[in-house]
């Protein structure tokens, strides 16, 4: 079973759908399976993962509270997987990014690049969606799956507009308190 478990996730970390991976597997409070691999840390100054890398689960709260937003609001019929962003968006109304649709961002289709130091970028959050609106796309529409920190930037945008408040305000009212968590 280790082994079956390290190889498949080897294949993914050696396909770069990931740079590492650690697990851990317990029966009655006690670890009978354990390992790490891959690159806790790629680049220059690469760090191997071990049993002990800490992974950061911000992303993890960015995809679940974006994903449970987003299906509120397309369960609603507050727009559908199909329909354009330009639509409610007209930063969007470009040439190169007018056929982008709900779809596109939740599936990483965007073509939009992966990310940007926006801290780098801009002055204020407000400068954030023109800045994406004015970027060239990385690749054309539909054809590659980049998971993209823009795509959730530009979910935020549209599902802000679409509960006429903020990211914060809609998790809280839609999925926090609803679920008893405060």
């Amino acid at each position: 079973m280790p082994d079956q478990i390290s190889r498949f996730l080897s294949t993914r970390i050696d396909a770069g759908d990931f740079p590492s991976a650690v697990y851990a597997v317990s029966r009655n409070g006690r670890v009978v399976l354990q390992n790490s691999l891959g690159f806790a840390v790629r680049g220059p100054n690469s760090v191997k993962a071990t049993n002990e890398t800490i992974y950061d689960l911000a992303s993890l709260t960015k995809v679940l509270v974006t994903g449970l937003l987003a299906a509120k609001l397309l369960e609603n019929g507050a727009f559908s997987l199909s329909d354009n962003v330009a639509r409610f968006l007209p930063e969007f109304n470009t040439e190169d990014k007018r056929s982008i649709t709900v779809e596109n961002l939740l599936t990483h289709t965007s073509g939009l690049c992966a990310w940007k130091p926006f801290y780098l970028l801009v002055d204020e959050p407000a400068g954030i969606l023109p800045t994406i609106a004015g970027l060239k796309p990385d690749n054309p529409v539909g054809t590659k799956v980049v998971y993209s920190d823009l795509n959730f930037l530009v979910l935020k945008e549209l599902i802000e507009k679409s509960f006429g408040k903020t990211i914060d305000e809609a998790a809280r009212e839609q999925i926090f308190e609803p679920l008893g968590l405060k």
